[in-house]
């Protein structure tokens, strides 16, 4: 499904198509949303905005490997969150996410707009930051998740060690280690962009997005540290037990 929002002469309204003369012009600001989309509702990709076929070959993968690269005219950016993955397109005049899943930050973001939220005059850069931020606060949940986890396969390891606990335990340390790899290259990502590597953002979009980046640096830091713990306590649980676990 797409929902398209377009903000001109002052107001915001959504549409359910695309007036050409928006494009590229500074007369409107755009944010076309793309939910699940069919093949003939994705071709606004490719014939609408022209988007190169690798960028969009990404957005129309249902997993996306967090990056953020730039094309002639725009940025593309893949960013995992905790309910779904997006991908962004970001141009000086519009805004496009693909999601294949219900995202929270997409649907709070809409929510606001059509309640006269006053997202476009900042632009389409900070409207991508909105939902970059609120895409990493949606990961706050799945480290608690993981935490959780940790802490109840500690106290039953240490308590009684078996070879169901153990495998629990090594499938626990598997799925850590993937978070911690997905926050680690989502961080990687807009280090790039805070740098300006990708692009030259002003100075206040270049602190936005650093606090950002802070947040998953925090986050990936407690993976690591629930990975430590994991690794312990199976060390801990093979010498209670005189048997050897890894």
């Amino acid at each position: 499904m797409n929902t398209i929002f377009v903000h001109r002469d002052g107001r915001t309204e959504q549409v359910t198509s695309i007036d050409r003369s928006w494009l590229g012009t500074g007369a409107a600001y755009l944010w076309v949303d793309l939910s699940a989309p069919s093949i003939p509702e994705s071709l606004v990709l490719t014939d609408t905005f022209g988007f190169h076929r690798l960028a969009v070959d990404d957005a129309m993968g249902q997993a996306q490997s967090p990056k953020i690269e730039a094309y002639d005219g725009y940025l593309f950016a893949g960013i995992n969150a905790g309910d779904a993955d997006i991908a962004f397109f970001v141009g000086a005049y519009y805004l496009v996410t693909v999601h294949w899943r219900d995202s929270k930050a997409v649907n709070d973001l809409m929510d606001s707009v059509r309640h006269g939220g006053k997202i476009f005059v900042d632009g389409p850069v900070a409207m991508f930051h909105r939902l970059v931020d609120a895409a990493a606060v949606g990961l706050t949940p799945v480290a608690e998740k993981l935490t959780g986890w940790v802490n109840v396969l500690e106290k039953r390891l240490l308590e009684k060690a078996n070879v169901d606990l153990v495998t629990e335990t090594l499938d626990a340390r598997r799925d850590v280690f993937t978070f911690a790899q997905r926050l680690s290259r989502q961080r990687e990502a807009l280090d790039r962009l805070v740098r300006n590597e990708v692009v030259d953002l002003s100075a206040e979009m270049a602190f936005r997005f650093r606090h950002v980046r802070d947040r998953l640096i925090r986050l990936s830091d407690d993976a690591h540290a629930l990975d430590h713990r994991l690794a312990g306590v199976l060390t801990a649980a093979a010498s209670l037990s005189g048997r050897r676990w890894m």
